[in-house]
């Protein structure tokens, strides 16, 4: 594998063109799984900063029902994937064109596998020093930067400007923004509109955890089923059931709402 700073790669690194699909009022990208890695792998060579957001049905509802200013910034993602099969098969089942589906755990998955190499510069907001230990040993990744902000860190504009500057000094290729949602899109945002930023911020979760093993993922018998929210809600029930139980219906809500006003309409 070329290193992702050499000139072949950047040679080879060519814009990926794709098709946008607005569902649920958001522009969402209709990619392949291949695609969207050619897209994220383009965006880590370029001298500016661009971001990458996954929404599930849980990001879906905090969208659609409580904060527009969410919305904008989820809007002013460079790459928006849809990050849930449940949602995509409702909205099949009841006759919208969803996006294809593309999980942040799988893309950071195929990033690790395919274009990060010790080359490559990481930056990681949020994550334990375990988590950054198991990277560097597993994957062989090189020069990382790391910050670990303080729990409710965004709602605070002088710390979540802090950890914007962490990542705009990094000038790393690839940021992994692993603080939870919303506060990594709102952090991911706020690097943008300070400027100076490279490379790619890609708003990720649990992500880094599941590829590390600190946290173990649905095995993909269960993922086709469209279960895994079953799989993690079982394993962490305090900490899933809010999203599982109150957010993601409501996500499933507006896609059943569309689905109506479509049929009215």
């Amino acid at each position: 594998m070329e290193p992702i700073n050499s000139p072949a790669f950047r040679a080879s690194n060519q814009s990926v063109h794709f098709d946008i699909v607005q569902f649920l009022g958001l522009p969402f990208a209709s990619v392949s799984r291949q695609q969207a890695i050619a897209c994220i792998r383009h965006a880590a060579t370029q001298p500016t900063w661009s971001y990458v957001v996954t929404p599930n049905a849980a990001h879906l509802a905090r969208i659609g029902h409580r904060n527009c200013e969410i919305r904008r910034i989820y809007e002013s993602a460079r790459y928006c994937f849809l990050d849930s099969r449940v949602v995509f098969r409702v909205a099949k089942l009841f006759g919208l064109a969803p996006p294809p589906v593309i999980t942040g755990a799988d893309l950071v998955a195929a990033l690790f596998a395919e274009v990060i190499c010790p080359a490559t510069s990481i930056c990681i907001v949020g994550g334990s020093n375990q988590l950054i230990d198991r990277l560097q040993r597993i994957f062989h990744v090189g020069q990382v930067f790391h910050l670990n902000p303080r729990m409710g860190f965004w709602q605070d504009s002088q710390q979540i400007d802090q950890a914007a500057r962490f990542v705009i000094r990094s000038q790393a290729d690839i940021t992994f923004l692993v603080v939870g949602s919303p506060q990594q899109e709102i952090l991911a945002n706020r690097v943008l509109e300070l400027g100076g930023a490279r490379g790619v911020g890609v708003c990720v979760g649990a992500s880094l955890e599941f590829i590390t093993g600190i946290r173990k993922r649905a095995p993909r018998a269960i993922q086709r089923l469209s279960l895994e929210w079953a799989f993690r809600l079982c394993l962490e029930p305090r900490r899933m059931a809010h999203r599982y139980f109150i957010e993601s219906p409501q996500g499933i809500g507006l896609v059943l709402r569309e689905a109506f006003k479509k049929q009215l309409g």
